[in-house]
């Protein structure tokens, strides 16, 4: 099997493209930015894994039209070609689209995604996805290096990245298509979090524009493909003391 995955120097897309790679040997190709997929002509895949976006609410609510081009216009060409050729699509979404998605641009583009998918696709809802490797400005990483500023009030739904590749397999070799919520299946609150951190005293933050209370994935989809997450975030922190 021959696999293009896009986005694969990001945090997911480094885990995802190993794990096909060094860890099953399948024949894997990787392409990074939105920009290298905007410029998309086809080629010999048979299994196409699309994480090449730019995936941040706050950011997204100041440059709108970036956020647009990046994830919707620039991924159209890979679409198209999915579609054109039938290979299986497997992209991610966002569980930002379960909420009120209309008020950030950057669940608002992965909501388009969904409406522009080929019918053999499935667009995976990611939860709170974290990892040793996560982006410096996502709350497990700044409360794991002590640099985070405040907290907030919400619960969030916490998956490893190495469940996630886990479920992107399980996705691969099945025929579910449409959008599928992936995540742990159980939300923890962000003070709870701050908390197992030893970092209880940390300011609160009550405002934050765009963002969802709580973003807990229904999980039965990936459940009925045998699947089913294996690291739980305060595990993560216990072994890390």
């Amino acid at each position: 099997m021959k696999v293009l995955v896009t986005g694969h120097r990001g945090f997911i897309g480094r885990y995802v493209f190993a794990d096909w790679r060094k860890t099953h040997g399948y024949n894997v190709h990787g392409i990074d930015h939105p920009e290298d997929v905007g410029d998309f002509k086809g080629g010999d895949y048979d299994l196409v894994i699309h994480l090449a976006a730019w995936a941040d609410i706050r950011e997204s609510l100041q440059k709108p039209d970036e956020y647009y081009n990046n994830n919707v216009v620039k991924a159209k060409p890979l679409f198209d070609w999915c579609r054109d050729t039938n290979i299986r699509l497997l992209y991610a979404s966002s569980s930002a689209v379960d909420a009120d998605y209309w008020n950030n641009p950057y669940a608002m583009s992965k909501w388009i995604n969904e409406q522009m998918a080929p019918p053999n696709s499935a667009g995976m809802r990611f939860t709170t996805v974290y990892g040793p490797d996560s982006r410096d400005n996502m709350m497990y990483g700044m409360l794991k290096d002590k640099t985070a500023p405040y907290v907030t009030n919400h619960r969030r739904d916490w998956i490893h990245v190495k469940d996630v590749c886990r479920a992107i397999r399980y996705l691969a070799s099945s025929t579910i298509c449409g959008p599928v919520p992936v995540g742990y299946g159980e939300s923890i609150p962000v003070r709870k979090l701050a908390e197992a951190f030893g970092q209880s005293d940390l300011p609160i933050k009550d405002y934050t524009p765009g963002e969802a209370e709580d973003n807990v994935a229904d999980i039965s989809i990936m459940l009925s493909t045998g699947w089913f997450p294996t690291i739980n975030i305060l595990d993560t922190v216990e072994a890390d003391d």
